[in-house]
């Protein structure tokens, strides 16, 4: 059941992420009708940036992380570590 849930919340957070990306480009792209191609390509690379950014700074959410965080999720069973 847990398996189940957990795919359709990674389901989810791919599909947020492309959502995101998406907003964050159009933010920089001023008026996407009328620009010309470098503008778009130049908006298209600062959404890139600023979403790099953005992983960048989720890493350290991560970084605070246990080294047995997780075991109960994957049934990691520490008595069978070399």
């Amino acid at each position: 059941m847990s398996s189940t849930i957990m795919s359709t919340v990674q389901q989810m957070s791919l599909s947020f992420g492309v959502a995101t990306s998406s907003l964050v480009t159009t933010f920089f792209i001023a008026d996407r009708f009328h620009s010309t191609s470098e503008e778009m390509i130049l908006g298209l690379h600062k959404g890139f940036v600023v979403l790099g950014i953005v992983t960048i700074l989720s890493g350290f959410g991560f970084a605070e992380l246990k080294k047995n965080d997780g075991d109960n999720v994957s049934l990691h069973n520490m008595t069978e570590e070399v």
